[in-house]
């Protein structure tokens, strides 16, 4: 009988490779539940249904009639800054959503798959273990680590992945930083960057692998998915201009105290991946690779854009 498997924020970048992913390597039954809009109307499949993941009560409702086996929400406000000036939307989708679902698992005796961050950490003393001590500086690290704590209290089968700086192909079209340098410098276009807010920058299709991994082997507990360098923004800058050949000189580098962030940031944060390697035997990538992986994907990507213009001509 095949996995039945409900993803919760399939159109996100994280979701969207996890959805991807399985749809290719598994005959998992997918079911992905999202609110119907004119942005993602060109990309609805038979597999989503339009729901408002907000009404936790109907979505509990949902999910104790299909009885999943595994529960993989990747659903979260994450705009860091806006979440210290919307706490309570912020709240509802970071914490209180993740309790329902949480909830819900133990009724139904899934497997629930949460992603949460390095940003409950206070970037003293990164990268960091998954059995470090939290400590977050702003709100949405608050949120997230609340979630956690509400899925450990509740008895039901869990696994917590840690993630940090990400990026990866989108659909959609939804930006990172690794899409706004690449943007501006091939434009001519000068940016500045800090040199610090460190982390181990990890490709969406890395974390979908490691998720793949997790449900084959019914991985409960906590545990880090992160890259295999740990570097700065500026690094990560540099690195995106030396593998376009790309104008080094047009990244400007500045200190965190020069940037008008509403939220705090850690300032050494990221995450440590060796649990991962010896528990599942994950190898994550280091940064040019990934980078050169998703320059790739870009490059597929834009050439189909153009076969079906093309082709609808």
């Amino acid at each position: 009988m095949k996995k039945r498997i409900v993803i919760f924020g399939s159109f996100g970048k994280v979701g969207e490779a996890i959805d991807r992913d399985l749809k290719i390597n598994t005959n998992y039954e997918i079911i992905a539940p999202s609110k119907y809009t004119e942005e993602k109307s060109k990309y609805w499949s038979r597999n989503n249904c339009d729901y408002d993941i907000l009404n936790f009560k109907e979505i509990k409702k949902i999910l104790i009639n299909l009885k999943p086996n595994i529960i993989i929400n990747c659903a979260a406000f994450t705009n860091v800054d806006l979440c210290e000036e919307q706490k309570a939307e912020c709240w509802k989708l970071n914490t209180d959503f993740v309790e329902m679902l949480a909830r819900a698992t133990a009724v139904t005796n899934s497997h629930l798959i949460q992603f949460s961050t390095d940003y409950i950490f206070d970037g003293l003393g990164g990268p960091y273990s998954e059995q470090a001590s939290p400590n977050p500086i702003n709100f949405y690290g608050k949120s997230k680590l609340a979630a956690e704590n509400a899925i450990k209290s509740i008895d039901c089968k869990f696994s917590i992945i840690r993630t940090n700086f990400l990026f990866g192909y989108s659909r959609i079209g939804k930006k990172t930083f690794v899409d706004y340098v690449l943007d501006n410098l091939s434009q001519s276009k000068p940016i500045k960057v800090v040199d610090s807010l460190y982390s181990n920058p990890i490709l969406t299709s890395d974390i979908a692998k490691g998720v793949r991994k997790v449900i084959k082997e019914a991985y409960l507990g906590v545990i880090n998915f992160a890259g295999n360098d740990y570097v700065s923004r500026y690094d990560i800058a540099r690195e995106i201009a030396k593998l376009q050949n790309l104008d080094t000189n047009l990244i400007e580098k500045i200190g965190i105290n020069d940037v008008e962030f509403l939220a705090n940031r850690p300032i050494k944060a990221g995450l440590k991946n060796q649990k991962a390697l010896l528990d599942l035997n994950l190898k994550f990538q280091n940064l040019e690779n990934s980078l050169l992986e998703y320059l790739t994907q870009l490059k597929i990507s834009k050439e189909s854009i153009k076969e079906i213009s093309k082709n609808k001509n």
